[in-house]
């Protein structure tokens, strides 16, 4: 049940990324798609000065499932999990500082933001978390990804009961990624 479940929601994945112009970054093994957007929130100002206004362009950042659930089921262990992950994320951000600075579409681009459960430690990748203005916001988004992560980690939705998780905003500058990959 558990993988027709996952194949249904795979299918609706690439219809919404059809949708939404969401797009892979550094071929289909890579764990960040990404969107160009509009924001719509207040003001936010970032550590290194960089202004993210209402009405700016910013960049979706979305996790590949696809590619996390193959992480996941390599090994039990949360920790040799957390370190493959880590690897391969270094790695996509190193693509997408590469795919940024090659599409010209990025050149007014200066944050890009998600929204996540896995916030913790994020900042040692030059991340800022941020917790969402929006109670209704953060309900959803943390709902959501709650019922993502126990679709398609391994241990289901056993992963849930010991956790009290809640999404925030992950955010990161361009000058963060050029001067960091």
């Amino acid at each position: 049940m558990k993988k027709i479940f996952m194949y249904i929601w795979s299918l609706w994945e690439f219809v919404f990324a059809k949708l939404n112009n969401i797009h892979t970054v550094g071929g289909d093994d890579s764990e960040i798609r990404i969107a160009i957007k509009k924001y719509k929130g207040k003001k936010i100002v970032l550590k290194d000065g960089t202004v993210l206004n209402k009405g700016d362009k910013f960049a979706e950042l979305h996790l590949n499932n696809k590619v996390l659930t193959e992480i996941t089921s390599r090994s039990n262990s949360p920790i040799a999990v957390g370190i493959i992950a880590l690897k391969r994320f270094k790695k996509s951000l190193k693509a997408l500082k590469n795919y940024i600075n090659e599409n010209h579409d990025f050149d007014d681009v200066n944050v890009f933001m998600g929204y996540t459960l896995f916030n913790q430690g994020v900042e040692m990748l030059g991340f800022e978390v941020m917790d969402m203005k929006s109670p209704l916001e953060r309900f959803i988004i943390t709902h959501y990804e709650s019922f993502l992560l126990g679709i398609f980690h391994p241990e289901g939705f056993k992963r849930l009961r010991n956790n009290n998780f809640t999404a925030k905003m992950v955010l990161i500058t361009k000058n963060t990624i050029n001067s960091r990959y």
